[in-house]
């Protein structure tokens, strides 16, 4: 019974065997029009031209080259195609074709046999090939030669690897080539280049004639630290005569390039994104760095390819879209006579000149860059920001192709936190406040120039309802005082009254006509002021301390250089302006009156004489500002209040530039400078050529 049912699966087997063979047979003595299996008139008429197969089941050879099924087709080639290609290599070349312009869809129009060209032992057909792909269509003509086979007594179809791409040779290649331009570049009012594409350097070891033991006159060399240059120089991936890159650098000085020699370093050129001002500007000009993983998936339109330059941080990131150069493309045929198919030219980057005049932004630098904290300069007539700091600060070169581990960490392990933009955040502004709650009370009717107040003690609370919790105040006075000498003397308690008599819903509605709440009207993102985290100030206690920027008051520091301004000017408050193409604009108009503007230019002038004179006053500027002392929080480390100081102020004799100092952490050391101490160095910088002077 077994042997009887392996006979006929045999049997069975031999006769499906056959029949295949005899349809095959029948398949290759079709005549040639029953291979394209479809009307060559049809493109004329309108209707399908490659139907899948006809009424005899003849191949469709345009269908299988539409759905580049190739394996399927190369029985159908000549003897002699099939000889001189291998399927392998024809399909692997297709594919890579495909790829590369990124085929969607083909279709075949205009199918036409040449009788002229044709007989009984050849039939040729031409058609136009329609291809839609990822740089948009291309329209190819194509031919299709048939040779009647007389010994098989069958036609055959002959391969060219024009049936890949029409006008694809086994001499020639389709290129598609990357047409790139040059990011936009960043720079200062004055033109002068913040960002730019260029020529960077980079000094390395050659790992072979290298000698460790110089590690220590590298780093003096190059201006790192030893563990730097130990850590560079001990990388798992180093072998033998191998280039170990050590610094990035825009450009190093002749002295440094006339040792290098000595010590087995080289230095190499590249084109990189060059920062000329590197540490001043970092914060605000940022970097750009190669395309990361996460940026790869996250781009959508794909615009992006492995080891493209994409802004990392600050304006570059911010302004990616715009700075980036637009790629384009050229895809042709190579040969001795190059035939472009297509071609999109490369577009480069839009430029930003900013506001920002570097020279001063550099003059700045030099004396805060060992310091922590930030500085804003804003002239008041039109809110251009001159100057825009945060220190200390890094070298964006070093991040553009990559930074070395160690030189991260070194970043890293700083406690002043030199990454961090320190001027993007709001903050307490401390008594820095006491000027915009003045301005807020003056329009409220509440408060006058004239206001006196006696207040006796240290402490003070309205009742017995706050409590144990009373404000306190640095100078004890109780004499009656007026405004001017409750500026001078910055007295928490004088404020905090003169909120608690306007109310919380007034002094939120004056504060919300200095611009509080509101998003800033600028280029830059810079926060909005808040009264209170949850959107409006609760209690009593939290009103009163607001009054002389606690409580839960932030503001940044360019919207306090801006509400300053007002004071510095004309009474209105000057949109901050980054970029030089958007207009000069007034941000709130008429906050203070002349006569109070006057007044409180008066206040400030006799705050730096009386209160700040060893610190600020100059005999050749007539200084005016307000400092702020802030208990930004609790020090762990050092079981105290972490304390940041403030000084925001201008000269009356030439009110054009409002600069607004923070200086963070300066509970830390006697040696941190406060910020009103920088204040009156800052003009010694400017007005005298160096901040040593005594002032006097």
């Amino acid at each position: 019974m077994k042997e009887s049912k392996l006979f006929n699966n045999r049997f069975l087997r031999i006769i499906l065997l056959l029949l295949s063979l005899v349809v095959l047979l029948s398949l290759l003595s079709c005549d040639p029009t029953e291979f394209l299996a479809g009307d060559p008139d049809a493109a004329k008429t309108g209707k399908d031209t490659f139907p899948n197969g006809s009424e005899d089941d003849s191949i469709d050879v345009l269908a299988l080259i539409q759905d580049r099924e190739f394996r399927e087709l190369y029985p159908y080639f000549t003897s002699a195609s099939r000889s001189s290609y291998k399927v392998d290599d024809i399909i692997a070349r297709q594919e890579m074709i495909d790829e590369r312009i990124g085929l969607q869809t083909m279709q075949f129009e205009n199918v036409r046999k040449l009788d002229r060209a044709s007989d009984d032992r050849i039939t040729v057909y031409e058609m136009n090939v329609v291809m839609q792909t990822s740089y948009g269509e291309m329209s190819r003509p194509l031919t299709l030669t048939y040779l009647y086979d007389e010994d098989a007594g069958h036609w055959y179809l002959e391969y060219s690897p024009a049936l890949i791409f029409p006008g694809l040779t086994d001499e020639n290649d389709l290129i598609v080539q990357r047409l790139t331009a040059r990011r936009g570049g960043i720079y200062d009012r004055n033109n002068i280049p913040l960002a730019v594409d260029g020529k960077g350097q980079i000094v390395g070891a050659i790992s072979g004639p290298y000698d460790t033991a110089d590690n220590a006159k590298v780093a003096e060399l190059l201006e790192l630290s030893v563990e730097q240059v130990d850590a560079i120089m001990s990388q798992s991936w180093i072998g033998d005569n191998m280039y170990v890159p050590i610094k990035t650098q825009m450009e190093f000085s002749a002295d440094q390039l006339k040792k290098l020699a000595d010590l087995n370093l080289e230095m190499r050129l590249f084109d990189t994104r060059l920062y000329p001002h590197a540490n001043s500007a970092a914060h605000l000009v940022g970097h750009v760095g190669e395309v990361s993983t996460e940026d790869l998936e996250n781009d959508t339109r794909g615009i992006y390819r492995e080891r493209d330059m994409i802004g990392k941080r600050g304006l570059e990131s911010l302004y990616e879209e715009e700075l980036r150069a637009k790629n384009g493309v050229r895809v042709y045929l190579s040969g001795s006579e190059k035939q472009i198919l297509y071609e999109i030219p490369a577009e480069a980057g839009k430029d930003f000149h900013l506001t920002l005049d570097i020279e001063l932004q550099d003059k700045l630098y030099s004396l805060f860059k060992e310091d922590e904290g930030q500085v804003v300069c804003l002239d008041p007539t039109n809110g251009d920001i001159l100057a825009l700091l945060s220190f200390p600060s890094f070298d964006p070169n070093e991040f553009v192709q990559g930074i070395a581990s160690a030189s991260y960490q070194a970043l890293l392990d700083d406690s002043r936190l030199p990454l961090w933009n320190k001027f993007q955040p709001s903050y307490t502004p401390g008594s820095t406040m006491k000027i915009p709650t003045a301005m807020a009370a003056f329009n409220a009717g509440t408060l006058s120039p004239v206001t006196t107040k006696t207040i006796i003690g240290k402490t003070w609370q309205p009742d017995a309802s706050w409590g144990s919790y009373e404000i306190a105040r640095f100078t004890v006075d109780d004499s009656p005082q007026d405004l001017l000498r409750a500026i001078v003397i910055s007295d928490n308690i004088y404020f905090a009254q003169v909120a608690l008599e306007m109310g919380r819903d007034v002094f939120q509605e004056q504060l919300l006509d200095l611009g509080f709440t509101e998003d800033v009207p600028s280029s830059y993102p810079f926060p909005s002021a808040q009264f209170a985290n949850s959107g409006t100030i609760g209690d009593t206690v939290m009103l009163a301390t607001s009054a002389y920027g606690q409580g839960e008051i932030r503001v940044s520091s360019t919207q306090m250089a801006c509400i300053y301004a007002a004071i510095a000017a004309k009474g209105d408050i000057p949109a901050p302006r980054l970029l030089m193409s958007d207009e000069a604009a007034i941000w709130k108009e008429n906050v203070v009156s002349e006569s109070n503007r006057v007044f409180l230019q008066q206040a400030m002038r006799a705050t730096v004489e009386q209160t700040h004179r060893s610190a600020v006053y100059r005999n050749f500027a007539a200084l005016a500002g307000k400092s702020g002392t802030v208990e930004a929080s609790w020090d762990a480390e050092l079981e105290r209040v972490a304390l940041d100081s403030w000084f925001i102020g201008f000269d009356l004799n030439r009110p054009n530039m409002v600069i607004a100092i923070q200086e963070q952490n300066v509970h830390k050391s006697p040696d941190r400078p406060s910020a009103a101490l920088r204040f009156g160095q800052v003009y010694d910088l400017l007005y005298l050529g160096s901040s040593d002077s005594d002032g006097e």
